[in-house]
Parts: structure tokens; C-alpha cells; sequence
């Protein structure tokens, strides 16, 4: 496959996941707002905005969903999320099914009908239905050849990135969080059903963290991003005796699983944001890794201000 393919169907992945992560969490931390009074309005938006890396001189709830959602000058936004997108799928047109593009050039197009207008609940609502579409269209259509694990890892690595960002800032977010970090996963139902019922905080880490049948857990992104890779780029030697390029790539997942797997979830817990931390950077590290294997990239670029393809 040819790189400039294999980068965009990568990037299309990331961006595609990060827009619906953002709604979802946008969408609880906005309510968070109305429900909980312990925090000022402009403390609890700037905990989400450091938690997304975005700077703002003046945090509140109209610059929040500003810079978050509908902003086409913030690189973090949704709407910037789906504008990256669209390029890179153009850039890939040839292998994309027409289904597909159609998903995400209609969404593009529909874009600046949906911004700043009916409020920022229908517009984040519609944001999550239009990434559903797009998972499920390519679920359907797309052939499990290296453009599907690109895509599939692209969208992984996003996912336990995002979800190991919205796990540290758990303590930020109130006086009861986890009921609030599961709804910003998409986990408080299947959660109640595994646990029969809310029982703290060591279960919903555990949950969030470690369970890796839940398809939003740190584990599960990591252990998809680890399989992906390994259709693409096996691990071990070419039969030469020499390493495969994305050796590294594979160490880093695999120390990631296991730490994740045996550490007790007492330990996660009181080192929170230095294990989820190791995540973040573990993630960054391997897309480093594979835009220098596999993509015409030089230069590593920042969590919110990657180019396209």
C-alpha cells in the first residue's frame, strides 16, 4: 500500500474517534456545569481544557463549546476534527468505498448548518450519531486488508489516548466523578450491568481501565492497537535475523498491556494520572514510531496540531 494511503486512512481513524470523544465528554462535562455546584464555572472549563490541551485566556461556557465544538480556527474542535478528516479521505478517495466517503463528505457539508445553531446539545448529539454512522459504514464495507488495520489503528490508539485522558481528570471533574467519567466513555449501562450496580470508584477503574471487553477501556485500545499492528508489520525478524521496523512500536504496546493487566487496581488508583500519563505518551510514541515506518513524515507533530496527509 502505497505510504500517503496508508497515513491518510490512519489519520482518518484518529480524527473521526476524537470527534466523537469530544462530544461525549463536551456533552457530560456541560451538564456537570448545571449539576454540581462545588466547582466555579470557569475552574470547571478550564479542567476540561487542560485535560484536552487546549489554552484559553478567558474559560467559560460559551468558550469552551466555542474551542471544543463548533470552532473552525481551534484545532481540538469537532468541527476541525471532521474538516481533518474529510481532507485525508479525499487524499484516499481510490480505496475508500463510495459508502463511506459519502458518510464523511455529507457530514463535512452539513457541518456549518449544524454549528452554533439549536444549541450545543442537538449539535453534539448529531456529532456522535454522524461517527456512529461512520463506524458502522465502515464496519460494512471496508476489506480487512493493511487499509482496514491502518484505519482500525489509527482509530485505537485515538480511543485509549482519549479514554486514559478522561480517567486522569476523573478527580477533576467533581464531588462524585466516576458516575460522570463512565457517561463521558459511553460506560455507565454496561457498566451497571457488569457490576450489578455502582460500587466505587476501584470498580469503575477497573472497568474503565483494565476490562478490555469493554470496547472504550485503555486496554481494549491498546490490546486493538497491538493486533492491528500485527497485520501490518509481524513481530520479530524477516527471517534475516533482522528486527521488523515496527519492532519498537510492538515493545511499547506490549510493556502497556502488561503493566496494565498486573497492576493492581489500588496502585492505578494511587498513581492515577501518572499511569494514565504513560498511556498518553506510550500512544504519541507509537504513532512517532509508525509515521516514521510506514509514512513520508519527518517531523513529529503535536496531539492537536497534526497535519493531513
Amino acid at each position: 500500500m502505497l505510504s500517503r494511503i496508508a497515513e491518510s486512512l490512519f489519520w482518518i481513524g484518529r480524527y473521526i474517534e476524537r470527534a466523537d470523544d469530544t462530544a461525549r465528554f463536551l456533552d457530560v462535562h456541560l451538564r456537570l456545569l448545571v449539576e454540581d455546584p462545588w466547582k466555579t464555572e470557569t475552574e470547571a472549563c478550564q479542567d476540561l481544557l487542560s485535560l484536552m490541551g487546549v489554552d484559553s485566556d478567558e474559560p467559560s461556557r460559551d468558550s469552551l463549546v466555542e474551542l471544543l465544538a463548533w470552532s473552525p480556527t481551534s484545532p481540538a474542535s469537532i468541527f476541525s476534527c471532521w474538516r481533518a478528516a474529510r481532507d485525508n479521505a479525499r487524499r484516499a478517495r481510490e480505496v475508500i468505498p463510495s459508502e463511506l466517503w459519502e458518510v464523511i463528505n455529507t457530514t463535512w457539508h452539513q457541518l456549518p448548518a449544524r454549528t452554533g445553531r439549536g444549541g450545543h446539545t442537538g449539535f453534539l448529539a448529531w456529532a456522535r450519531e454522524r461517527s456512529a454512522l461512520f463506524t458502522g459504514t465502515s464496519r460494512a464495507s471496508v476489506v480487512r486488508d493493511e487499509g482496514w488495520q491502518f484505519l482500525s489503528l489509527g482509530r485505537h490508539l485515538e480511543q485509549a489516548d482519549m479514554t486514559a485522558r478522561l480517567v486522569s481528570g476523573a478527580r477533576l471533574v467533581g464531588s462524585n466523578p466516576w458516575p460522570a467519567v463512565l457517561r463521558g466513555c459511553g460506560a455507565h449501562d454496561a457498566f451497571l450491568r457488569t457490576y450489578r450496580g455502582v460500587q466505587g470508584e476501584r470498580d469503575a477503574a477497573e472497568f474503565l481501565i483494565q476490562d478490555d471487553r469493554f470496547p472504550r477501556s485503555v486496554m481494549y485500545g491498546i490490546s486493538g492497537a497491538s493486533h492491528c499492528l500485527a497485520q501490518i508489520s509481524p513481530y520479530g525478524s524477516d527471517g534475516g535475523g533482522r528486527r521488523d521496523p515496527a519492532h519498537d512500536a510492538h515493545h511499547l504496546l506490549g510493556r502497556l498491556q502488561a503493566q496494565l493487566t498486573y497492576t493492581p487496581v489500588g496502585d492505578l488508583l494511587d498513581n492515577l494520572n501518572d499511569h494514565m500519563a504513560e498511556v498518553g505518551e506510550g500512544c504519541d510514541t507509537v504513532t512517532r514510531i509508525i509515521s516514521q515506518t510506514f509514512f513520508s513524515i519527518s517531523d513529529p507533530t503535536a496531539w492537536t496540531t497534526e497535519g493531513v496527509a
